[in-house]
């Protein structure tokens, strides 16, 4: 059944009979998928939960004389999980429209710490391209939308260059203060 040329409702049945007795029988069950270019998407709606959970929208404002405005100030998005996770992260990275990079990284000061994996978009055209309007689109639940509300406030003003000005370079570090209040610095 096709909903347009991109995609198309995949439905079907596996079921597996794994192990037999006259008491029991285990079956494994009903998968449904949105099938769009060949790959399996994920409903956004649990991309929203996952980043909810595990995401950040952070803005580092790092204190400099060399700077006219006296901030250099990066906005980000991040989401890091251990390595058991790497598949959903990939498949994360693929719905947003892959920004920035997603990758694999281990702690060498820490080797009982296990791997993890991480997606990370700094570049601002990523940021107002993919990352924003997915969210817009498709709201955060917890906190963290506050956050993400000043966050667009944030890049809206780099993308105009006004960070480059100390009096706007002093406001967005005031905003930055009231992101993530359980977050580092507060």
């Amino acid at each position: 059944m096709f909903r347009n040329s991109r995609i198309r409702e995949v439905s079907f049945v596996i079921v597996l009979l794994i192990s037999w007795s006259p008491k029991t029988v285990m079956i494994q069950c009903r998968m449904t998928s949105r099938r769009q270019e060949g790959q399996y998407q994920l409903d956004p709606n649990y991309i929203v939960g996952f980043v909810d959970g595990e995401g950040c929208f952070s803005v580092t404002c790092s204190k400099r004389e060399d700077i006219r405005a006296g901030y250099e100030i990066k906005a980000a998005f991040e989401m890091e999980v251990v390595i058991d996770d790497h598949a959903i992260m990939t498949r994360i990275y693929e719905a947003l429209g892959k920004p920035g990079q997603l990758y694999s990284f281990s702690f060498k000061r820490y080797p009982s710490w296990r791997p993890h994996c991480k997606i990370k978009v700094s570049n601002l055209k990523d940021i107002t391209e993919k990352i924003i309007p997915f969210f817009k689109k498709h709201p955060l639940q917890s906190k963290k939308r506050k956050s993400f509300e000043t966050f667009c406030r944030i890049v809206e003003m780099i993308r105009q260059k006004k960070h480059l000005n100390p009096k706007y370079a002093a406001k967005i570090v005031t905003l930055r203060n009231t992101m993530n209040p359980t977050g580092k610095g507060n």
